[in-house]
């Protein structure tokens, strides 16, 4: 769709205003002339001189030329990097009024349903369980590794991160030392993964030639704690980071993980939420949703790798898991055999068509789709099914309020939603929504 650009504002135009809010991604609200302006790195009650970047037809995007007054809430951002790279929009804001905030914001999306105060977390560093860094060789034989500016392909580069996992970039620092120009050569991302409870790590290396014998011998000897490194071969012209193709250069492709005492083998093209601590939150939260009795007959749609069926499965339940990804379906099987639970069967098929396709009685029903949410179709199978409760967790609150709204039509009442701050220093939130019929 070509850009249409707004002649009440122009690119350049410089004025002065104060922001009123806080975008979903975590741009600074202005209006000026009546248009709304979102301005990155200005928060709430703060004053600056804007000047225009980008004009279209319905919004602006502006640039912080000078902030005029501080916000109370305005702290110091930790990170060198912070503004640079597409992570941490809110680092600058205190992390108990981004709490705040996410509760505030959340309320005003979801009106006439009860929102509860947002669960955070103590320590809101070092959280992330997995990290991908995308790689680059310069021209001039430079390789630059770190994370890419917000909506461009260009890589800022660091050697660290402060949301990710310590013992993470004790990995990234050696790696990113090691890496020659030779080495570095068709390597795409460097992908890594550890969990805090069981101490096992995993380095995958995603390009288009393997030469990484000698880099994986080294690693193992400096960090005993690595029990994995793959090579995943990737040489398709798109965004898609991982391929199809995967050669094992050390131990085995997954590690171990648990969540609530249910033990996780984690293969390393398996979803598995970021922050394990909050994870678990959200979990708990979930359970707490379905109520599940013994006995109960539940589905477990987006499995993934199987944990919130497995969870539900401990508490008596006999639970059917659907997940599209093979290799999460054989993960999440797995995960039953090595917990020693027999009442849970994971089936790989779209979550829509199985819902279609469904013809017995189910108690409860847990959706945990991706941030599209789902389909229209997919929410009137749902509601075909007609199970005692619908427990729907959600990263993508957007799509969460559109589909509450196509379950309402469908005699469905959201009684509760709980935000949980999965994604600390950034706008992002989760939640946890209870469906009953009315």
């Amino acid at each position: 769709m070509p850009e249409i650009y707004n002649e009440a504002m122009k690119r350049n135009e410089e004025f002065t205003g104060e922001c009123t809010d806080l975008s979903d991604q975590g741009y600074g609200v202005l209006r000026h002339n009546g248009e709304v302006v979102f301005v990155p790195g200005l928060l709430p009650q703060e004053k600056a001189r804007i000047r225009v970047i980008l004009a279209k037809k319905s919004f602006a995007i502006g640039r912080v030329m000078e902030r005029l007054s501080d916000s109370p809430e305005r702290t110091q951002a930790l990170c060198p990097e912070f503004g640079k790279c597409g992570g941490c929009a809110l680092q600058d804001l205190e992390y108990q009024s981004q709490l705040a905030w996410k509760t505030d914001w959340m309320r005003r999306k979801f009106p006439g349903i009860e929102v509860r105060d947002t669960l955070g977390m103590k320590d809101p560093y070092n959280y992330r369980n997995k990290a991908q860094f995308p790689v680059q060789v310069t021209g001039e034989g430079e390789v630059i590794t770190g994370f890419y500016r917000p909506n461009s392909h260009t890589i800022v580069d660091t050697d660290t991160c402060l949301i990710q996992d310590e013992r993470l970039n004790e990995l990234y620092q050696y790696i990113r030392k090691e890496l020659t120009s030779r080495l570095a050569k068709g390597l795409r991302h460097i992908f890594l993964r550890r969990s805090r409870k069981t101490g096992q790590s995993q380095v995958v290396f995603i390009g288009e030639e393997n030469h990484f014998e000698d880099l994986t011998a080294k690693l193992v000897s400096v960090f005993p704690d690595l029990v994995s490194v793959v090579f995943n071969h990737n040489d398709r012209q798109d965004n898609v980071i991982l391929g199809d193709e995967s050669v094992i250069l050390h131990g085995l492709e997954s590690i171990e993980e648990d969540c609530l005492g249910i033990r996780i083998r984690l293969n390393f093209k398996s979803f598995f939420q970021v922050n394990p601590e909050m994870m678990e939150v959200l979990y708990n939260t979930a359970m707490e949703a379905a109520d599940i009795h013994p006995g109960d007959s539940v589905i477990d749609m987006y499995s993934g790798t199987g944990t919130l069926g497995l969870l539900a499965a401990r508490r008596g339940a006999q639970v059917t898991g659907v997940e599209i990804v093979p290799e999460a379906v054989e993960n999440a099987r797995e995960n039953a055999r090595l917990n020693g639970i027999n009442n849970a069967q994971f089936v790989c098929q779209d979550a829509t068509e199985f819902a279609r396709q469904f013809q017995d009685q189910a108690d409860v029903l847990i959706v945990d789709p991706p941030r599209k949410g789902l389909s229209e179709q997919g929410v009137e199978d749902i509601a075909r099914i007609d199970p005692r409760r619908i427990v729907y967790v959600s990263c993508n609150p957007n799509t969460l309020k559109r589909d509450l709204e196509r379950f309402a039509h469908k005699g469905w009442k959201a009684r509760w939603v709980q935000p949980v701050d999965m994604f600390p220093q950034t706008p992002n939130v989760e939640a946890v929504c209870l469906l009953e019929k009315e």
